[in-house]
């Protein structure tokens, strides 16, 4: 074979399993897919391209193409092996010879067994490149401490309770929309104090519902963040569904939330970064490439990423190292800088059946019952159903969590029970159900106390008015100077107005010690329920910076594509001794493609141009989704896209080779 001339000779010389290889390696290069070598050439030299390339390879490989590029023109082949391995010292020759041959199937060099060139793009791209540390960094970490599946399924189980807790909360009282599209400070406030956490857990929280597509903007004329409709149906799913999806949406969450401050606007658009992402995926990589039950420290990981990918190396992927560890502890990703099962079930599938059924045996089996304590805390020995959980939510506060969860019972947990219409006899039924041990009688005293002053004092609109049971009550109120900014006026013994509205006047009595229930306009108590208010569910998550990665069938077609060969005799044929097509739904043309795709056969297609002219032509499919086709056309020698909605006809091309 004669020597090559350049990258064009040398990718044609090449067979098509190193065609493919070349793709497989750099997916950029086919889409679209090139209609020929010498486009494929064209895009493989450019500068974007290489530098993409580039940025995937470790420091050996930077090394070797340094030395080839360090000099214009041809580069002996044995001596670039032999410079390169010189500084490295001893055993470095067979990995310095082995990264010059992955440099040529990446296309970075060409050339034949004597002589090798850099193309133009990777000298300007690799200048000064230091000399790597040698050997490599060590993969196998250290072992991780005994439990980490049974800490990973704790954090994953009150991740998903955060997430649920956060969301019922929105759902009767959602926070505001800003005009840039985040959430306000204060309300990031609000929320810590509600579910109990720092910022960190707290911001992680609103993100993953965010990402997961449970939390959106409502989109009314004053938007606020409510849950979506789909966050309905996640509720119905299991525990370990829930947080495989959770999980998911964090893998392609394009921002750290770990890094938020008390001062960050959440769910802002300008605090997503494209790249975040890509280096989790590598960070969580590395954990994945570790024997199981062994871990890394965030220094070690950073290590081993500066020889895999030292062009990547920067401020941000140390952010994201530190944060991946601390985010994909708080889910349950990562336990003491190990992957859980779960984890692992993560990075390799990518597929949420198979992540809940390995998260399944980690998760502690749910309990029934509590215990109720007479210093007005409710323990919950395990972890509740969704059920019990909720109507437990309603009327006690969350405390603490862990293997164990506490509540607390308060007069404004027992007042949200009961401002969500349950009574005084619904709460002990229920505290008596749920309970070992006989609930104490300081509970049930409270529990009467609060009911029987509920609703004492109602709050209606007028812009608003209250009306007392006790004309005397009444005279206290108009006496109080705490209350004295509501402008209260009597309209009767045992009636007032005032110039707030409602919601106002109801805070400001109950910050004054008043126990006021809502009350609608025939004068009974209005029940309020606390997740009535819905989002429309987005369509899609976010999406992540990554390339599609191409298929077998894919990379068979472009190659095809790419050599041009003349054309299967089916294919050559006229118009004339084309099959007659029968007009086809467009549902059946799915049927029929799907099903060529199943058992990867050649169809004949009927096709309406833009001119509304019909050919026919024989394809082989390749991908199928969102109304387009994708197929390796056997007339132009191509790959292909075709709508769907344009095919008039469709049959099996059995005769086609």
């Amino acid at each position: 074979m004669s020597r090559p001339r350049s990258l064009a000779d040398d990718l044609r010389g090449r067979d098509d399993e190193a065609l493919a290889a070349l793709l497989r390696a750099r997916p950029d290069l086919a889409s679209p897919a090139p209609a020929d070598i010498t486009a494929l050439t064209t895009r493989a030299t450019t500068g974007p391209s290489v530098a993409r390339c580039l940025d995937g390879l470790d420091a050996l490989h930077l090394h070797v193409l340094g030395v080839v590029a360090a000099e214009p023109g041809a580069r002996v082949r044995t001596e670039v092996i032999a410079t390169a391995a010189e500084p490295l010292g001893r055993g470095a020759r067979t990995a310095c010879r082995a990264a010059l041959e992955r440099l040529h199937t990446l296309a970075l060099v060409w050339g034949d067994a004597r002589e090798v060139h850099a193309v133009t793009a990777v000298r300007d791209l690799v200048t000064d490149t230091p000399v790597p540390a040698w050997p490599a960094p060590s993969v196998d970490g250290e072992p991780a401490p005994d439990g980490v599946d049974d800490r990973a399924g704790l954090h994953a189980r009150e991740s998903v309770d955060r997430v649920r807790d956060l969301l019922e909360t929105w759902a009767a009282e959602p926070p505001g929309v800003l005009r840039s599209g985040g959430l306000a400070i204060r309300d990031l406030a609000t929320a810590m104090r509600d579910l109990g956490l720092d910022v960190t857990a707290t911001a992680l929280t609103i993100d993953l519902a965010h990402a997961a597509r449970l939390l959106a903007d409502d989109g009314e004329e004053e938007p606020s963040w409510l849950p979506t409709d789909r966050f309905d149906t996640w509720q119905q799913a299991s525990t370990a569904r829930q947080w495989a999806d959770l999980a998911l949406a964090w893998l392609a969450l394009p921002r750290l939330s770990s890094t938020a401050t008390e001062r960050t606007q959440l769910l802002a658009a300008d605090l997503d970064r494209r790249a975040v992402p890509v280096l989790r995926e590598q960070v969580l990589a590395v954990l994945a490439g570790l024997p199981v039950g062994h871990a890394m420290t965030a220094e070690q990981v950073h290590d081993l990423l500066q020889w895999r990918a030292p062009r990547r190396m920067g401020a941000l992927l140390a952010s994201v190292i530190t944060a991946t560890l601390a985010e994909g502890e708080l889910l349950g990703v990562t336990s003491a800088g190990a992957l859980s099962t779960a984890g692992r079930a993560l990075v390799d599938s990518r597929d949420a059946a198979r992540i809940a059924s390995a998260l399944t045996p980690c998760l502690v089996a749910e309990v029934d019952h509590v215990i109720v304590q007479p210093d007005f805390t409710v323990v919950a020995p395990g972890p509740l159903p969704a059920a019990l959980w909720r109507d437990l939510r309603l009327l006690a506060d969350v405390e603490s969590r862990g293997h164990a969860t506490v509540f607390r019972i308060t007069d404004g947990s027992l007042r949200r029970a009961l401002d969500a219409g349950r009574d005084g006899a619904d709460i002990h039924a229920l505290l008596a159900r749920l309970s070992r041990t006989p609930v104490p009688q300081a509970v049930g005293y409270l529990v009467d106390d609060v009911a029987r002053r509920h609703g004492s004092v109602r709050v209606g609109r007028a812009l608003s008015y209250a009306r007392v049971d006790d004309p005397d009550a009444l005279t206290a109120m108009l006496t109080d100077r705490r209350l004295a900014s509501l402008h209260l006026t009597r309209l009767a013994d045992t009636v007032v107005a005032s110039q707030v509205d409602v919601p106002d006047l109801i805070a400001a009595l109950r910050a004054s010690g008043y126990a006021p229930a809502a009350e609608s306009p025939d004068g009974t108590v209005v029940v309020r329920h606390p997740a009535e208010r819905r989002a429309r569910t987005p369509r899609t998550a976010s999406a992540a910076a990554t390339v599609r990665r191409l298929d077998d069938r894919h990379l068979t077609a472009v190659v095809r594509g790419l050599r041009g060969s003349s054309a299967p005799p089916a294919a050559k044929e006229s118009a004339n001794d084309a099959p007659a097509l029968e007009p086809a739904s467009p549902s059946a043309v799915v049927a029929a493609l799907r099903a060529a795709l199943a058992e990867t056969r050649p169809v004949w297609l009927g096709y309406a141009d833009s001119n509304g002219s019909i050919t026919t032509q024989v394809v082989d499919p390749v991908r199928l989704g969102g109304g387009v086709l994708l197929a390796y056309d056997h007339g132009s020698q191509t790959v292909r896209t075709f709508s769907v909605s344009r095919v008039t006809g469709i049959a099996e091309a059995d005769t086609v080779s």
